[in-house]
């Protein structure tokens, strides 16, 4: 019983530390119920994309658990510094070790039952608003989820179980090592020497970014761009630790070398403060900037994705049916088209066919096109192909009127404005850019971004496709307009490579895309409050370390106006570099993230940046809101006596 009031008495003291430890831990158990309660969803398993939704939905739920460990670690290495007085006034008061232990014990386990029983309440109340979400996402109104997913209860008990045992066994750990006397006065942080070593980390952490932001600059839109921005990833994370721990020291350190600009009284307590804190908290900034920073990611690519469908589709399949062939549709097809029709009710309307070359893939060296063949010789370097159509099909299938010279050509590269002198195979040709072309198309479905070349004649040797694309209109639902499609490519006897309808695409990207964005909101949910909670933890912290020297710069003769605000201008400083290099890490990331969405045959730069914009101005509102926020428990900690 004595246990238990010590415990009660214990959290009435530290509201202010307790109570967003729980509210973020029942956000997370809730969020990790979520996502198990929805990968075992049943009607889930008859969707087109199932597995691909499987695997998204996996590939978060591991994600956000990595999450949770880590703000686990994170919070409860805040809270034994913030207990190590309190566990050794117990101490000197007669309790032995074993009592100190089945303390801790007793403490974790009040945590985990009131963490588990509000998060999985929390998870079953708002379980079927996600999944309404997830099922408007998809633009699917079948989809159902129980109350309750008992086997997702299960999964989320064991998971964070397992967690609290891993927290409880490194507080034993650590009681074991130490002492009465080390519990009562917790060691004193000795003045870190700067040496040789801590310089070279500081070079090493500007250098890892500098090679992170010229990998995303320079990579191409081909098969090795996602893993070339994984590896910039990487380095973005450990640059961001070494600049955050060492780099801003070493500015800091040659501006206090400078006497005159350094013994300036404004410089001085400006600088010497921003020393103290970077020196203290550069790896929390350094983990509020990643987490910022991914947050920026996921939310960008996944949204850019998402709203981008239309200009997907349309990349994919500018008529409602596409067909490749390697010679016009016969009567017998026609024929059999028409019958499809009629039993499905739909109504045929504008076709229009055409012949183009056969699809050249290889790659850009400067301003000359190097053909590798077809789509099997493709290798690491391949990032686009060729496709010639003849002026007099392009004005028949455009209604213009152009006249080209011998060596002229009009070209629509929507990856890259390419005009000027260019040459293509052996062929050089005078190109004038495309802004727009209606029958621009992806005739392979590969990740190579097509090329369209408008040229007199079309090249010997290189073959010809011919393309027919058909409107229709069916008063029905999408299930309906799926059904029509999908036997009348089964009745042509078509492949997926000949056959293409804006349905089936549309319903393929729209489950894959609406899976991501669901993936990513919920990611970044999750991410947002670790960020929240860390903030919130850095202030009190920092609010503890300021009381201080609040005292001591008043009794060096400034006021008390003067030195809330000097202390209070450096905290706004300290507090806004990771956002700063948050944003920074995006607008970097941005052209490599351009690279892989142009794979997906995503074109729509404008739409990009405003999305950034928008995502950017909203992260940077809820940032300062949590600066306000959290800014008030620090002022009253520093102003207490």
């Amino acid at each position: 019983m004595l246990f238990f009031k010590l415990i009660n008495s214990s959290f009435k003291r530290n509201l202010k530390i307790y109570i967003p430890y729980l509210i973020s831990m029942t956000i997370l158990v809730a969020i990790n119920y979520i996502f198990k309660a929805v990968a075992v969803n049943d009607s889930l398993k008859s969707l087109p994309s199932a597995s691909v939704t499987k695997a998204l939905l996996e590939t978060g739920s591991t994600f956000i658990i990595l999450v949770t460990l880590a703000f686990m670690i994170y919070v409860n290495r805040f809270l034994w510094q913030q207990r190590h007085r309190e566990m050794g006034l117990y101490s000197m008061l007669g309790m032995t070790s074993r009592n100190l232990q089945l303390l801790t014990i007793l403490e974790k386990v009040y945590l985990f039952i009131l963490s588990l029983i509000a998060g999985l309440l929390t998870g079953i109340i708002f379980d079927r608003l996600a999944f309404l979400g997830l099922s408007r996402l998809l633009r699917i109104d079948r989809l159902s989820q129980p109350w309750i997913e008992w086997s997702a209860v299960g999964n989320t008990i064991f998971i964070i179980g397992a967690f609290f045992i891993l927290l409880m066994v490194i507080d034993l750990v650590k009681l074991f090592r130490l002492n009465p006397n080390e519990l009562w006065h917790p060691a004193s942080k000795n003045l870190r020497r700067h040496g040789k070593f801590f310089t070279f980390a500081g070079l090493m952490g500007a250098a890892a970014l500098a090679w992170a932001y010229y990998l995303t600059v320079t990579v191409k839109p081909k098969i090795s761009a996602i893993s070339t921005f994984m590896f910039a990833v990487i380095l973005v994370v450990v640059g961001t630790y070494l600049i955050f721990i060492t780099g801003s020291i070493i500015v800091l350190k040659l501006l206090q070398k400078n006497k005159r600009y350094y013994y300036h009284p404004r410089h001085f307590i400006a600088v010497s403060g921003m020393l103290q804190r970077m020196e203290q908290n550069g790896a929390s900034l350094a983990t509020i900037c990643l987490l910022c920073s991914s947050v920026l990611v996921i939310l960008f690519t996944s949204i850019t994705l998402y709203v981008g469908i239309n200009d997907t589709v349309n990349s994919f399949a500018p008529k409602d049916i596409n067909i490749i062939s390697s010679q016009r549709l016969s009567a017998q097809q026609q024929s059999t088209i028409k019958e499809v029709a009629n039993e499905h009710h739909a109504r045929l309307g504008h076709s229009i066919t055409f012949t183009t070359s056969a699809p050249q893939y290889g790659y850009w060296k400067n301003n000359r096109f190097v053909s590798q063949g077809g789509l099997q010789n493709m290798t690491n370097q391949t990032t686009s192909s060729v496709i010639t159509m003849s002026t007099a099909t392009y004005n028949q299938i455009t209604g213009a009127h152009k006249k080209l010279g011998k060596n002229e050509a009009l070209i629509y590269s929507p990856a890259k404005k390419r005009s000027g002198a260019l040459q293509i195979g052996t062929q050089k040709y005078h190109a004038t850019n495309l802004n727009h072309f209606n029958y621009y198309f992806n005739p392979s479905h590969s990740i190579y971004s097509p090329i369209f070349v408008i040229t007199n004649n079309l090249p010997a040797n290189n073959g010809t496709i011919t393309v027919t694309g058909i409107n229709y209109r069916l008063n029905g639902s999408r299930k309906a307009h799926l059904k029509f499609e999908n036997d009348l490519q089964r009745r042509l006897g078509l492949s997926n490579l000949a056959y293409t309808s804006r349905t089936n695409i549309r319903s393929l990207l729209t489950g894959l895309y609406g899976g991501i964005v669901f993936l990513g909101i919920l990611i970044s949910i999750a991410l947002g409050i670790t960020t929240t909670v860390v903030i919130y933890f850095k202030q009190i912290t920092e609010g503890y370390e300021d009381q201080y020297r609040f005292k001591t710069m008043q009794q060096v003769g400034l006021s008390e106006k003067e030195t809330a605000k000097s202390i209070h201008s450096q905290v706004l400083m300290v507090f806004m570099l990771p956002v700063i290099g948050a944003i920074i890490n995006l607008g970097f990331a941005i052209p490599a993230i351009r690279q892989i969405l142009i794979q997906f045959n995503f074109y729509n730069v404008r739409l990009m940046i405003a999305i950034a914009v928008t995502i950017t101005l909203i992260l940077l509102c809820l940032y300062l809101l949590i600066y306000g926020l959290t800014t008030r428990m620090y002022q009253k900690i520093v102003t207490q006596a």
